[in-house]
């Protein structure tokens, strides 16, 4: 035995020997787990985009150099670089769409992103992972989760695309220091659309794109900057991550020879690198072409010759980001130095990516290099690989709090315009049957719903607010005390659909004052508002006919105990008559009509409305008017009121 260990003591020693034994099969089990295969993903399903339902289908890679990635069978654990190491790491979700929020700007995705970096911040996170499940959404709150991310006081954040990162949501998630995927995915696709008679279309307006192509081309060629600078080399592509927004960018994928950097090239240093050779032939994105440019030629001072770059030049110019750029320029004299892997795309559609293409066009950062030009792509399926990814302790998740998704869902245009109808159902059957309580809570709830929201978020203001609640008054007013008058019930159906349309409005304190996006918030309004007004229609009238024989409904209405045996036939319709009531009949109050209650004529009791004003319980009435909604009466002159 070495001298040393006579200094331990024996006890010690089988305390350590037993430790040993027993950690060894552990770890064996552990090491065996990890390097298990793992389960295959579904193939991903077809994700509709923003400007197109069914995504074009990718043409086969052109393959001068062979060049591709494929999926790493297994998954085994990385050797974590320095700046990438974390012991406690936060997973942000972002699912769904980004909304824009209202006329305050006051997006629920946004808020919530920005609550949860702050949590994880205090919660002491070395690395913050930003899970992206997202088709897009609004320009603005899109730039704005990018800034929350650049602006994170954790620098160590990571893009987790899982499964989708499109439109909006590849901006945002191109601001993340580095991007990991699952397989299946989807990423790209952010080229701006505008919404006209024919649904969603790309912008064509040269007007529109000087408002919406600079912010975005700038913010996503700062954010490559930023991870190439954090990165020490050329990594991520300008033009690449340009090709996302600007859908008419012509590019190839070439490598150095002696350094190996890889990066996209244009027509014009095409015509530099490979002088003679033609630069036609497959592309490896999706093209609606095949294999052959179809639409206008390029423009020659425009990156990749995108016709929407250079009529935006002088705007890009003046948006362009501070850092420097560290990508290689190129000479005639670099002709021979430069190996041509494969043609990108051809500028007939968006650039969209799979999880293989992400890892060979090196945005995505979980793949290794298996030979010149060849990634195996090693997917992030779960929170364990997450966890080894990082070396980490521990990966705890931050998701949406249950009050911001619920804002979410009760501001969506569709469950809006169940919200009107339930109200205006509810309303209807309130004061048509007075005292059946229920319906009246029912009403209240979903007018609640109606203004609570959008007035947390921005999508309302206090005038609509106000404009809903007079209408209403006025629609009360004419019900229940000037009835017949209809100018307070045609101003207060004006004011409350004038109301109801505006919540719809994002209002024009956006990034875009006066945008399509406003156009398009109103038609969807005044559509959803519309519509649930008919559907309302169609309801009150069923509801005026069978509220009392209905199962549920019927038992709502309260009775006067006193009555009780003797009513037979409760509500507007009398099943044993054509009428429940003769013009002209005469008959008692038995409540006081304001302007609904009941009536008894000849022991029939009756639900009826006041023509006139308001009348007392015990008054002489007469009917005054039936049709098949309701019975009308008017109060007898005061000498046939007096007691006998």
């Amino acid at each position: 035995m070495p001298k040393f260990m006579t200094l331990i003591p024996r006890s010690l020693l089988a305390m350590l020997a037993a430790l040993l034994f027993t950690c060894a099969p552990r770890a064996a089990a552990q090491q065996e787990e990890v390097q298990k295969p793992a389960p295959q993903a579904a193939p991903a399903p077809s994700l509709p985009r923003a400007d197109n339902p069914v995504a074009p289908q990718a043409t086969q890679p052109a393959a001068p150099s062979q060049a591709t990635a494929t999926t790493a069978p297994t998954f085994t654990t990385p050797s974590v670089p320095s700046y990438r190491q974390a012991k406690n790491v936060a997973v942000i979700t972002i699912k769904g769409e980004i909304d824009g929020g209202g006329r305050l700007g006051d997006s629920v995705m946004v808020s919530s992103v920005e609550r949860r970096i702050r949590t994880a911040v205090r919660a002491g996170a070395d690395a913050i992972v930003f899970e992206f499940d997202t088709p897009g959404g609004e320009v603005n709150a899109s730039l704005r989760v990018a800034s929350l991310i650049k602006d994170s006081p954790v620098a160590n954040t990571v893009a987790w695309v899982r499964p989708r990162a499109l439109s909006g949501g590849a901006v945002a998630a191109l601001a993340a220091r580095e991007i990991i995927v699952s397989d299946p995915a989807s990423f790209g696709d952010a080229m701006p659309i505008q919404f006209g008679p024919l649904g969603a279309q790309a912008v064509k307006d040269n007007e529109i794109l000087k408002k919406v192509l600079p912010p975005l081309i700038s913010d996503v060629v700062d954010s490559a900057r930023r991870h190439n600078d954090a990165m020490g080399r050329y990594q991520r592509d300008e033009f690449l991550v340009r090709a996302i927004v600007a859908n008419d960018m012509e590019l190839w994928w070439v490598r150095e020879n002696s350094t190996g950097i890889e990066m996209a090239i244009d027509r014009r240093e095409f015509e530099l690198l490979f002088p003679g050779e033609s630069p036609d032939g497959a592309t490896r994105l999706a093209s609606t072409s095949v294999g052959r440019r179809t639409q206008a030629a390029s423009i020659p001072n425009a990156p990749g010759g995108s016709a929407k770059l250079a009529a935006v030049a002088g705007e890009l110019a003046a948006n362009a980001p501070t850092r420097t750029s560290v990508r290689p320029m190129l000479s005639a004299g670099d002709a021979g130095r430069w190996t041509l892997v494969d043609k990108i795309m051809d500028g007939t559609a968006p650039a969209t990516f799979s999880a293989q293409d992400l890892a060979h066009y090196n945005l995505a950062i979980n793949a290794v290099s298996i030979a010149p030009g060849v990634k195996q792509l090693q997917p992030v399926e779960t929170d364990e690989q997450l966890r080894a990814f990082f070396g980490a302790e521990r990966v705890r998740r931050l998701d949406a709090s249950w009050s911001e998704g619920l804002v979410l869902f009760l501001t969506n245009p569709i469950v809006r315009g169940v919200l009107i109808v339930l109200f205006i159902l509810a309303l209807f059957a309130e004061m048509s049957h007075p005292g059946a309580i229920i319906p009246g809570i029912i009403s209240l709830i979903a007018l609640m719903a109606l203004i609570a929201p959008p007035l947390l978020i921005g999508m309302a203001s206090w005038w609509e607010v106000l404009a809903i609640v007079v209408g209403i008054g006025l629609i009360c007013l004419e019900a229940f005390v000037i009835p017949g008058t209809t100018v307070a019930g045609a101003a207060g159906l004006l004011l409350l659909f004038g109301g109801l349309v505006a919540t719809f409005l994002p209002g024009g304190q956006g990034l875009f004052p006066g945008s399509q996006q406003e156009s398009s918030s109103l038609a969807w309004g005044v559509g959803t508002v519309l519509a649930a007004l008919v559907t309302s229609g169609v309801g009150v009238f069923f509801i005026a006919k069978h509220f009392g024989s209905l199962p549920i409904f019927g038992k709502m209405v309260l009775r006067p105990a006193e009555d009780a045996a003797s009513i037979t036939t409760i509500g507007i319709a009398d099943q044993s008559t054509a009428a429940p009531a003769k013009v002209g009949e005469l008959g008692t109050a038995l409540t006081r009509m304001a302007p609904a209650g009941r009536i008894d004529i000849d022991g029939r009791v009756i639900d009826a409305y006041s023509d006139f004003g308001f009348i007392q319980s015990g008054s002489k009435v007469r009917v005054s008017s039936v049709d098949s909604f309701r019975v009308g009466v008017e109060r007898l002159p005061d000498a046939d009121n007096q007691p006998a």
